[in-house]
């Protein structure tokens, strides 16, 4: 009996569990985002981000132009890895970009 109790409580437990969407959707991008940007979010959205380096910053530093999924600029200037003096990134490379939350972008 007691196995069977078990059992049923297991089932219940498994069946209350809620089971999120772990596909994420990238939406189309709009025209005014260059072909270059890439996608920076997860389930709860996110944005489309554009990151350029060149000869004139620091190693620390990169250039960004961050979109809204609507093409609207959410953000464009200077960046800056924090702490300072960090050794350069793969810019280039969506992989290692975690998320933007307003103000900073997280890799």
């Amino acid at each position: 009996m007691k196995k069977i109790l078990l059992l049923v409580l297991i089932m219940l437990f498994l069946c209350a569990c809620d089971a999120q969407q772990t596909d994420l959707d990238v939406p189309k991008k709009p025209s005014a985002v260059p072909d270059k940007a890439f996608w920076v979010g997860g389930l709860d959205g996110g944005v489309f981000v554009l990151i350029a380096k060149n000869k004139n910053l620091e190693p620390d530093e990169y250039f960004a132009k961050i979109y809204y999924a609507s093409g609207d600029i959410a953000y464009e200037g200077e960046m800056r890895l924090s702490p300072r003096g960090s050794t350069a990134i793969d810019h280039i490379n969506p992989a290692i970009f975690q998320g933007w939350d307003g103000d900073t972008l997280y890799i």
